[in-house]
């Protein structure tokens, strides 16, 4: 109870403030350390396709960071951690749960944060408001595994290569992932820019049962673009590859069933293939109002013939240039998690930033 008094008044303390983008809580020199996050409260009405409609809200989505930053020697040190408030997500907790904990020196971080799937992918998504359905049909669509305990990123203008804490236990070698992003812009006169990222990964895959520790290397490939169009842009990302069931978030043998990882990648003995592809569109209607509409799929090459796809359209009103309200209306084919059933679902939601 005196923990969640303590957090409560430090939620509290944020929301009294009016300064957004960090908030500067210590300067010394040329060392900073800075506050952040935002406060999410949300309500979703599910209609799932088995089972009665039901209503969930909460606020568990809501996180808190501190950045430090300083020069030394001519060198750029940055020092980050997050948390938010889903705890144990599956059994709907509110305890406060590590998201990142990294440092960064110059072009490398070391720590847990983003995978390389979602930089190759993620930001050039269109906007969405689902937290467990951001990037399915994408390469980086699993939430268990974006943010892996340890992760080791090079970065040097449009090269990002990735060595991360292996999915599979036994594997003799880190996850790896190499990616480029660029600009495409020599289309002749008046042509729009296209933004993209090209990735290549492979990993140690589990091909055995419980108790048996035979492996293979899968290897998976994604481009992931954005085409600015006037007022809008137009979001497309595709992807293939043997064993990325974990980083997908659709298995082999059907939906994510959290802690048995050899069922995403393998089937009898040999590694499952699967394509996704995603398509949206962003607009942006007045300085205030932008909305977002997206589909993507998934089909894995298994004895099921496994697919899934996901629709989804939103409205969000910046009420202020802090605060956020939105509307988001989705369906899926298929349950993807637990905790998120095949069917439709609208969520409703207010957001400050800071």
């Amino acid at each position: 109870m005196h923990n969640l008094q303590k957090v409560t008044l430090a939620l509290a303390a944020v929301v009294a403030c009016t300064n957004a983008q960090a908030i500067d809580l210590v300067t010394n020199g040329d060392t900073t350390l800075s506050l952040g996050g935002y406060i999410k409260a949300e309500g979703i009405f599910a209609s799932p396709d088995n089972g009665d409609s039901e209503f969930e809200g909460n606020i568990r989505e809501s996180r808190l960071n501190l950045t430090t930053t300083k020069t030394i020697d001519d060198k750029k040190l940055k020092g980050f951690i997050e948390g938010d408030f889903y705890g144990d997500y599956a059994s709907g907790s509110s305890n406060l749960r590590l998201r990142h904990a990294f440092l960064q020196l110059d072009n490398v971080t070391v720590g847990k944060t983003w995978n390389g799937q979602f930089f190759a992918v993620a930001p050039l998504l269109t906007e969405q408001l689902d937290f467990w359905g951001l990037a399915f049909g994408t390469v980086a669509g699993n939430g268990l595994n974006i943010r892996p305990d340890l992760t080791v990123h090079y970065a040097n203008k449009g090269l990002r290569l990735t060595a991360q804490e292996p999915v599979y236990d036994n594997a003799d070698l880190p996850d790896l992932v190499a990616s480029y992003s660029g600009k495409v812009s020599d289309f002749g006169y008046n042509t729009p820019d296209i933004d993209y990222t090209v990735a290549v990964m492979g990993r140690d895959v589990s091909t055995g049962n419980e108790g048996n520790e035979d492996s293979d290397i899968g290897v998976g490939a994604s481009l992931a673009g954005r085409l600015k169009l006037g007022a809008g842009s137009l979001h497309a990302s595709v992807y293939t590859g043997d064993g990325m069931g974990v980083y997908s978030g659709l298995c082999a043998t059907g939906p994510l069933n959290p802690g048995v990882e050899d069922s995403c990648d393998a089937e009898d003995g040999d590694l499952v293939s699967q394509t996704g592809f995603s398509v949206g569109y962003r607009h942006v209607f007045t300085p205030k109002l932008r909305g977002n509409i997206r589909y993507g799929k998934v089909k894995v090459d298994n004895e099921a013939d496994t697919t899934l796809d996901v629709k989804s359209a939103n409205l969000i009103y910046s009420y202020l240039p802090d605060v956020d309200f939105g509307i988001e209306w989705r369906d899926r084919s298929e349950t993807m998690l637990p905790w998120r059933q095949a069917g439709h679902e609208v969520e409703v939601m207010a957001k400050y930033k800071f």
